[in-house]
């Protein structure tokens, strides 16, 4: 397995991207999954009632953003260009390392198969629930993002 080039990129770099695609929240709130969330997606030490400033909110996805670059070095073994690696970024943020290890999704990016990342990505979305069409249109402003050059 060769060093790939993505932990090169600052992650910084995403955050713009990750934050239009997660939406802000100065309040929290229970995500779909029962944690509570904050800012910009972020789950780590939030409580009920914890209120956060945009700003504040753009620190801690950073912060948050250096774990998840960490966690797509694990899945992708490819070098990828800045716009693959903010659509990655944002993908992983979403959906986390756990579930992603497990995703055809990853097979296909590290064997630079494009149609397959294009039949795949889109599939991500939960289906059959509430969050289905807002999930789909995501997943699809990420795969338009990984295939700009």
């Amino acid at each position: 397995m060769r060093k790939q080039n993505l932990m090169l990129f600052p992650p910084e770099i995403a955050s713009e991207f990750v934050a239009e695609q997660e939406g802000f929240s100065a309040l929290a709130y229970k995500c779909p999954a029962g944690i509570w969330t904050i800012g910009f997606g972020h789950t780590g030490n939030v409580f009920e009632n914890d209120m956060v400033t945009r700003g504040e909110a753009y620190l801690l996805l950073d912060k948050d953003l250096v774990s998840t670059q960490e966690d797509l070095a694990r899945l992708v073994h490819v070098d990828l260009n800045e716009n693959q690696f903010k659509a990655l970024m944002s993908f992983v943020y979403n959906l986390g390392l756990t579930k992603c290890r497990r995703y055809t999704l990853f097979k296909m990016i590290n064997a630079e198969n494009e149609e397959g990342i294009k039949a795949w990505w889109p599939r991500y979305c939960n289906p059959g629930t509430s969050f289905e069409k807002g999930l789909k249109a995501r997943r699809l402003r990420e795969l338009e993002l990984f295939f700009k050059r």
